[in-house]
């Protein structure tokens, strides 16, 4: 990695942007990496080193393993007992030459203190219910030194639900096992919904000393009690460690527990101690045992290290961007689709998973075809779906029907394989039906719903789950009525392409009929509302409040209901939302309370959905954008939302360089600020943004489109994209600087016709060449 030190930096990324070194240990607030594995382990870590780690079951039953993401390795000098951590948190001793390397697939904290060096690498294994810690300490000076190295841990392992007084803290035990090596913590509580409940930290070196009492390690006045009587340990200044004791070999049941491992050694000057430590969950002592037997063998930490990180990578490789903007191609390359990719770990819910799945076609798609059958098997048999399976959820929102079709239409234009619709998958409520009639039964519940003026009522929410009206249960979506309109549509097609004309006909016909409600009932004049209610039209020019929603324009143009004079004003209206680091929800926010809106109305203005600046919803529309042939606009609202951006960089907003966040507040109390980061679908939606819709390259079911809506910035492009097997490199070409404009494609030397590349399936790579203009 080539990387220069700026002290005036907060971060840098490596050349190939696949990690970014922090460079400072206190940005405005955590930045987060987060690793895990195909068996749903996860663990996070800050750029201090610490964070929640966890486990999802294939139930989604959660274990969220340690408390108040207590994780820390801290040093002390046994001669005048001066302590420190690497990342320098939470004890806050300043260290020299820090730096934590957040990477795609492993976390490095490195530092210097007092001629010693550390490092600590983390990582999760392919296979397994834990991380690795490495932790490297070496003497740089002239001097013999004696150290004590603690690594700690609390002990949680919540996260289900369980009858009143059976919390797990009561079924709970920790002891120092010798074969192990570490600290394991038992538990046996008589509701837990799989076996995984039980922790450990074991070591690869002699354990000098060890503490599975945290009121031992942390002292008994430094701790937080907590209502039901147990206590949590602070972790900012251990007894054991300020003191310059020893752990005292405890074990613990009921209150406080953790595990801490003490190591000690002299290192002689020039000399390095390598410790490998291993933290995670089993079913039992022995599981446990068996796992910590692999640190033992540090040249298989290194090939487990090694098999981790070439996974991580192989599983996104399929898909890559290189543009003239270095700042895209760091974020939008393989950043974007770990962050696509982990949005779907222990996320269990129809309307996000689906919008995931989709991006996760780009380059995952078998895991995207899991993710859409599964997501499918939770719809009732009257077509509509829960909210979420886990935790569950089956309140009345009205737009899962939409996402179940659209992404089924989705899925076979990546596969190309029609037969798709005839696979038999269950209903929530009982037996089974094929794909075909699950999207059939969707496009029935949205037509069955519809209301007085012929849009589909809201019921509880849309997409925005704080858009609720309260006051009148028969209001109608716009939103979901624009998107509505774009399922008829790609299900008309898919229906004329399997020779199911008759309902083609039909899904023709209510397109029509449902395009003309829109237009008739929810055009303001210049744009359109966002729902129609007896009480109040919401997003309407005489409504009280906000007077425009971004929403209901995008999805009109996207499913082409604006037309005419009325594309133009659209444009324009979503064009007078704009602001400096992206577009707000809704403008201008509500200044109170209104049963009217409901809950996005109750929250401060400028925040979340109540005029926020809401990045999820700009990233549809970037696409909204591309339909309109608007390039130069489509690049600029992605600049905006991306993380640092010029407007509102990440010293302003708090949010981490690398990924994409949810919101950013307008309210001046907290202006600019992000709420969160990592779980969002503003990255599933910027990453089809620019692939499929800046640069153009879409699945369609006769083969790869190619489509693109260049900004007249860019000169060139590349791009590589795997399509049903074959390996397509794409060249842009723009020497005009056109925006947008027709393209002319050559493939592997013959031009093409079409705009759709041939469907090799061969397995083989193909050069394409791509002309603006």
């Amino acid at each position: 990695m080539v990387k220069q030190k700026i002290t005036d930096k907060l971060y840098e990324f490596s050349q190939d942007g696949n990690s970014c070194t922090i460079l400072e240990p206190r940005p405005p607030r955590y930045w987060y990496n987060y690793l895990w594995n195909e068996n749903r382990y996860c663990a996070q870590i800050s750029q201090i080193g610490h964070g929640r780690s966890y486990y999802l079951s294939e139930k989604a039953d959660m274990c969220m393993i340690n408390q108040n993401d207590a994780r820390y390795v801290y040093l002390r000098d046994e001669e005048d007992h001066s302590c420190w951590n690497i990342g320098e948190g939470p004890l806050n001793t300043k260290v020299e030459d820090y730096q934590c390397i957040h990477s795609i697939g492993c976390s490095l904290l490195e530092s210097k203190y007092r001629e010693i060096k550390s490092s600590w690498r983390i990582f999760v294994p392919c296979e397994g219910f834990h991380e690795v810690w490495s932790l490297k300490i070496k003497n740089t000076g002239k001097t013999k030194r004696i150290l004590s190295v603690f690594s700690a841990v609390s002990f949680y392992l919540e996260g289900f639900q369980y009858p009143r007084y059976y919390e797990m803290y009561r079924c709970m035990k920790t002891g120092f096992d010798q074969e192990l090596n570490g600290i394991y913590c038992d538990s046996s509580h008589p509701f837990a919904p799989h076996g995984k409940y039980h922790g450990f930290l074991a070591s690869s070196e002699p354990v000098f000393a060890y503490d599975g009492d945290l009121a031992r390690f942390c002292g008994s006045i430094n701790t937080l009690t907590q209502p039901d009587a147990s206590a949590c340990a602070l972790f900012q200044r251990p007894d054991v460690l300020m003191k310059g004791l020893d752990c005292t070999n405890s074990e613990a049941a009921l209150f406080i527990l953790g595990g801490v491992l003490q190591h000690k050694f002299t290192l002689e000057p020039g000399e390095e101690k390598e410790i490998h430590l291993i933290f995670g969950i089993s079913e039992s002592l022995a599981e446990s045992r068996k796992a910590s037997a692999g640190i033992q063998d540090f040249q298989a930490v290194e090939q487990s290290f090694e098999e981790a990180q070439e996974y991580n990578y192989r599983k996104i490789q399929s898909l890559s961007v290189h543009t003239p903007d270095e700042k895209i191609n760091h974020r939008m390359n393989n950043w974007v689709k770990k962050q696509v990719d982990f949005c779907i770990v222990g996320k269990k819910g129809v309307r996000d998973n689906l919008q995931i799945a989709a991006a996760l076609l780009d380059y995952r798609q078998e895991k995207a075809k899991d993710e859409i059958m599964e997501c499918l098997s939770h719809q009732f048999r009257d077509g509509h779906a829960v909210l979420t399976w886990y935790p569950y959820d089956d309140t009345r929102y009205s737009d899962q029907p939409f996402w179940i079709i659209w992404a089924v239409c989705r899925l076979i234009k990546e596969t190309g394989d029609i037969s798709l619709l005839n696979e038999k998958v269950f209903w929530q409520d009982g037996g089974q039906a094929t794909v075909l009639e699950h999207v059939r039964a969707a496009v029935d519940r949205l037509i069955a719903d519809k209301g007085k003026n012929g849009l589909v009522r809201i019921y509880f929410a849309d997409w925005n789950d704080a858009l609720n009206i309260t006051t009148d249960p028969e209001a109608e979506s716009v939103m979901l009525s624009h998107q509505f309109c774009l399922a008829l549509k790609e299900l008309r097609i898919l229906m004329e392409k399997t020779g199911r004309t008759d309902y083609a006909g039909f899904l023709e016909k209510e397109y029509g009929i449902l395009k003309d409600s829109i237009n008739e009932h929810a055009w303001d004049g210049k744009w359109y509302m966002r729902a129609l209610s007896t009480v109040e039209n919401i997003g309407s020019k005489n409504s009280q409040g906000s007077k425009i929603y971004l929403n209901a324009q995008t999805w009109a143009i996207l499913a082409d209901v604006a037309d005419g004079e009325r594309l133009s004003l659209t444009l324009e209206a979503v064009d007078g939302m704009e602001h400096d680091f992206g577009f707000p929800l809704n403008m201008p926010p509500y200044p109170e309370y209104s049963p009217n809106v409901g809950r996005m109305s109750g929250m401060l203005p400028g925040l979340f959905e109540n005029g926020g600046i809401y990045c999820h919803a700009t990233g549809f529309k970037i696409l909204m954008d591309c339909k309109a042939g608007r390039g130069n606009k489509a690049l600029e609202t992605l600049k905006k939302i991306m993380p640092d951006s010029e407007k509102n960089p990440s010293v302003q907003s708090g949010a981490e360089p690398y990924v994409f966040t949810n919101c950013y507040s307008a309210n001046p109390g907290y202006y600019g600020k992000s709420y969160q980061s990592w779980t969002t679908g503003t990255s599933a939606w910027c990453l089809m943004g620019l692939y499929e819709g800046i640069l153009g390259v879409k699945a369609d079911y006769d083969g790869l489109r190619v489509e693109p809506c260049f900004p007249a910035a860019w000169e060139s492009a590349e791009m590589t994209r795997i399509f049903r097997g074959a390996r397509y490199h794409m060249m842009f070409k723009n020497p005009k600087q056109l925006e947008g404009g027709a393209a002319t494609i050559t493939v592997d030397g013959e031009r093409l016709l079409s705009q759709v590349l041939p469907d090799f399936r061969d397995g083989r790579q193909h050069e394409v060449q791509v002309e603006i203009g």
